[in-house]
């Protein structure tokens, strides 16, 4: 059984999302950075290179989801 707390990597964020732990984790992380559940990370966007994407809003996991105007689909 898979804990509730696991999503599947790249499941429906912004491929322009970026925090250092998505370049990797230590062993045996129990999440995601894609779940967007840390207190301590800091999420940027490549196309602005800042904490706000394009349209001015939070870069954030939670936020830069399909729906958004300058949401970018994973190939």
């Amino acid at each position: 059984m898979t804990p509730l707390n696991i999503i599947q990597q790249g499941s429906g964020i912004c491929r322009r999302l970026r925090t250092k732990t998505s370049f990797g984790t230590y062993i045996g992380s129990p999440t995601f950075w894609e779940n967007g559940d840390s207190t301590t990370a800091v999420y940027w966007c490549l196309d602005t290179m800042g904490s706000a994407g394009p349209d001015d809003q939070i870069a954030h996991p939670k936020q830069c989801k399909q729906g958004r105007e300058c949401f970018r689909a994973r190939d």
